[in-house]
């Protein structure tokens, strides 16, 4: 055998063996599992994740149909906000999420709530110390012909921002703000649009871990409700005196009516003149 033909056919056999191992690590890699996080319901477009273990579980994965960075730990999953909708059954990846203090205050706010705001200023927000987090009382006053009225509309309501700020400052005790974001029920904040126009606001700041109420009139609750009560003029009794002439002698008998009835009025707790006759005993 030529040394010629001895070449090729070792050539032959080294690419035989190379292309068997490549092809072998192809179907291996192919093959290979990894452990993934799989949505376990459809999960819509800015859903907060405050419990990983309710829509994501641990499941084996083609490494080759595995998104690119993937999530492989719950811990990563927590206080984020799915930036657009994830079917059924698919692996999750770091690109499907943000975290929720980068989406804006909407990724903030609880769910079933609004956020709204209001003007304030150094005096109403307890000298600048009401800050994001911060949770207050919030108290209405009206000011008509010298006097006011002040009542306390919302208690305990979450400050959710400051301005345009919806992290509390790490080198700031407190700052003067313009504004002031708070989170309400939709009920809430319909009351409270209704209130800010028609007098002033202030905010009483609590301490932390402070949930007491001081039950605020009951009655605030109801959205059609004056805000000044209207005053009723005072009640006037209908009176009337009769005068009974005996002789040359006259006596006046006062009248009152109580409940559809006219009856003596002993005290003649009136100033009306002659008005008629009526019956007396």
């Amino acid at each position: 055998m030529k040394s010629k033909t001895m070449i090729l056919m070792v050539v032959a056999v080294v690419c035989g063996l190379v292309a068997s191992y490549l092809t072998s690590q192809l179907i291996a890699a192919k093959n290979k599992k990894i452990q993934v996080l799989v949505a376990k319901k459809a999960i819509p477009q800015w859903t907060p994740i405050k419990n990983p273990d309710e829509y994501f579980e641990a499941r084996e994965w083609a490494e080759s149909e595995a998104p690119q960075n993937p999530i492989v730990d719950k811990k990563d999953l927590q206080d984020r906000v799915v930036l657009k909708d994830i079917a059924e059954n698919t692996p999750v990846a770091a690109s499907m999420l943000q975290d929720k203090s980068k989406v804006g205050l909407e990724g903030m706010l609880a769910p079933k709530t609004r956020g709204i705001a209001i003007t304030v200023n150094a005096a109403t927000t307890a000298g600048g110390f009401v800050q994001p987090g911060s949770h207050v009382d919030v108290v209405h006053t009206v000011r008509a012909q010298g006097t006011s009225d002040s009542k306390m509309i919302l208690e305990n309501v979450l400050v959710r921002a400051v301005d345009q700020q919806p992290v509390r400052p790490e080198d700031k005790a407190s700052m003067i703000p313009a504004t002031v974001t708070l989170e309400l029920s939709p009920e809430q904040a319909l009351k409270l649009c209704q209130y800010k126009e028609s007098g002033s606001l202030t905010l009483l700041l609590r301490p932390f871990g402070d949930n007491t109420k001081l039950e605020a009139d009951k009655g605030d609750v109801a959205l059609n409700k004056p805000l000044v009560e209207e005053k009723k003029a005072p009640r006037r009794d209908n009176r009337f005196i009769q005068y009974i002439s005996n002789g040359p002698s006259t006596k006046s008998v006062p009248f009152i009516q109580r409940e559809k009835k006219w009856i003596n009025d002993p005290d003649n707790r009136t100033d009306a003149g002659p008005s008629g006759s009526g019956e007396g005993n």
